[in-house]
């Protein structure tokens, strides 16, 4: 299945917040596999969050906006009295005149361009016309910057955020997207540009590692430039590494759980989880 919801507001999906939607248009002109998912059982909306969804504006919306068509994928979904609210990871984009063209093939109808309303469709995207998408760099709620001997507490609490729909660039996770890839330049806009914290996991092992020189550079100088907390530091030991000083708050490893620092992070990103 996948979702397609259609706005008239041209700032609708302008927004990398939380998004929303009138709970009276949802599921119009939904298919078959739809019926499975109702906002009086709020589990079921959780297979939403496993399946593609585009975010389009209505016809009558035109100029730049009006013609993208975002893929993606919808996090956090919340009914809230008359609205249900969302997070959406966008992945890419398509030319709404594209979807025009193959509107059949997105099982849409004419109606559908002129309605805002969220629909749930049976089986799944047309691959070709997926492959038209152009990429979207990738952005993260929280990027993960730590020596590989430090992993098996790293990898625990990327588990708790992955769980709980955080957007985390944790490498094993990201290794198709990383495959090939010129690391140096790939790296240093993870963690310069597409992180909204950058978790770092600091140790004696963290100290020595070329890589985490790279990404330590690549954070500290987005936190200057930022001027605002960007770096969370997290300590598995008093080693001192260069840029950081010492009177930045952090939090010791040595007495929270994972789980503990994941609930800390769901805080700083101020979500309820």
């Amino acid at each position: 299945m996948f979702s397609i919801l259609v706005a008239a507001s041209d700032t609708a999906w302008e927004s990398e917040l939380r998004m929303s939607m009138d709970s009276s248009r949802f599921l119009e002109y939904s298919g078959d596999e739809a019926t499975s998912i109702s906002l009086m059982n709020p589990a079921s909306l959780q297979v939403l969050e496993r399946a593609n969804a585009l975010l389009m504006y209505e016809i009558g919306v035109s100029g730049v906006l009006g013609d993208i068509v975002r893929v993606g994928q919808l996090r956090n979904i919340k009914p809230n009295h008359a609205a249900i609210s969302f997070r959406f990871v966008e992945n890419g984009r398509l030319k709404r005149t594209r979807v025009l063209e193959e509107r059949h093939r997105f099982q849409l109808t004419q109606w559908e361009f002129s309605r805002t309303h969220w629909a749930v469709k049976d089986g799944d995207l047309p691959q070709d016309l997926l492959a038209e998408m152009v990429e979207t760099p990738k952005k993260y709620d929280i990027v993960l910057s730590f020596a590989g001997e430090d992993r098996q507490y790293v990898e625990s609490v990327a588990s708790y955020l992955e769980a709980a729909n955080v957007s985390a660039f944790y490498d094993k996770n990201d290794e198709a997207s990383l495959w090939g890839k010129d690391l140096v330049e790939h790296l240093d806009a993870i963690y310069r540009v597409r992180g909204r914290y950058c978790v770092m996991f600091i140790s004696r092992h963290y100290a020595n590692k070329m890589w985490t020189s790279h990404e330590r550079r690549s954070a500290m100088s987005r936190a200057v430039e930022q001027r605002t907390e960007y770096i969370l530091p997290v300590r598995f030991d008093d080693t001192e590494v260069p840029g950081l000083r010492s009177t930045v708050g952090y939090v010791d490893a040595r007495t929270k759980s994972p789980e503990a620092l994941a609930r800390l992070i769901f805080q700083k990103l101020g979500r309820i989880v």
